[in-house]
């Protein structure tokens, strides 16, 4: 999900202190502009195994909690019905959000029944390409899936505990292969700089993916919060890193030709496909924890925790636990930091 990305990678000093949030703000949900469309993100904490270098908030997945996550979810998105949002775009991360299609369609058939919803965009696990799962996501309009396939190299999937559930590199390009022409746009979600990462790996890497020849690309550098480098660097190791620079300008220079940069670090096969929300949307709401939202110069975020979405919910109390109303000037920062 691209904001995190770009919170992570652009927290420098300077934007640490403009998007620092403010206590004793008011953080209830805004009034929209009724005339306006915008974008919905939702969020699916849950995973059957939690990846090392992953900062978003998620939580090993338990069917108990996830029922009743599901049904705050359904909730907080009916308030903002209530108030007079419209959307006409979804982007569902995670998270694993098909670690359960069915609550997964049930969440964007509610959706498509409350706006006129015309694009709909999930993130998916390699081992959720099967059929059953894939002809309900078609079923329910989805318009754009992105696979997380992270790395194609043996050492880093067993490093990051993903080897296991997803299955070798030739398993996962055959899963991509049989997928496509089934949606819109089928994105690859790639992960470049991981510790012990050569540039020989990341050229083997690319030659698979054009070899593939997918309708997109997201290619993000390795991001490590400070909460997670003690995981990546037990699991993973601390290693040599490639310089981030290089390494970029190598994977647009290789994808030249097949792929067009669309954004920082989307490359499509042609224009005009589904891309990541942030960059089609300027403003947009998140529902679900840890999600952000951003609406009328003002940026906010829901509560980290799980189980206190879950009683927010349940007591009718708004999930939002902080916000942001910024000067005109760090919003003119913000829109070019996107």
């Amino acid at each position: 999900m691209v904001i995190e990305h770009l919170l992570q990678y652009c927290a420098t000093r300077t934007t640490q202190r403009y998007l620092a949030f403010e206590p004793g703000l008011s953080c209830s949900p805004l009034i929209p502009d009724r005339s306006k469309k915008y974008l919905l993100y939702i969020h699916i904490p849950f995973c059957d195994q939690l990846c090392p270098y992953c900062s978003f908030v998620r939580v090993k997945f338990e069917r108990g909690l996830a029922a009743r996550y599901f049904e705050v979810l359904k909730k907080e998105i009916q308030t903002y019905h209530s108030l007079g949002y419209q959307f006409d775009s979804i982007y569902v991360g995670g998270g694993t959000p098909t670690i359960w299609p069915e609550k997964l369609v049930e969440i964007l058939s509610l959706a498509k029944s409350l706006w006129p919803i015309h694009q709909i965009s999930t993130e998916a696990n390699p081992d959720h390409l099967v059929p059953d799962i894939l002809q309900k996501l078609k079923d329910v309009g989805v318009n754009r899936l992105s696979v997380g396939i992270q790395s194609f190299s043996k050492g880093v999937l067993d490093k990051v505990h993903r080897a296991k559930p997803n299955g070798s590199s030739q398993d996962i390009q055959q899963r991509l292969a049989s997928v496509k022409g089934m949606f819109d746009t089928l994105n690859v979600d790639m992960i470049f700089d991981f510790p012990n990462q050569t540039m020989e790996m990341l050229a083997k890497e690319i030659k698979a993916l054009k070899a593939l020849n997918v309708d997109q690309i997201t290619y993000y550098p390795l991001m490590i919060s400070n909460y997670r480098q003690r995981e990546i660097e037990t699991n993973l190791g601390k290693g040599q890193h490639l310089h981030k620079k290089k390494a970029y300008d190598f994977i647009v220079d290789q994808l030249a030709g097949q792929y067009r940069c669309e954004s920082m670090w989307c490359f499509s096969k042609q224009a005009g496909l589904i891309d990541e929300y942030i960059v089609n949307h300027d403003e947009y709401i998140g529902v679900g924890p840890g999600s952000w939202g951003y609406i009328k110069g003002t940026m906010y975020h829901n509560t980290f925790s799980v189980q206190d979405y879950i009683q927010r919910g349940l007591s009718d109390e708004s999930p939002i636990t902080a916000c942001r109303k910024f000067s005109k000037r760090e919003r003119m920062r913000y829109m070019f930091m996107l």
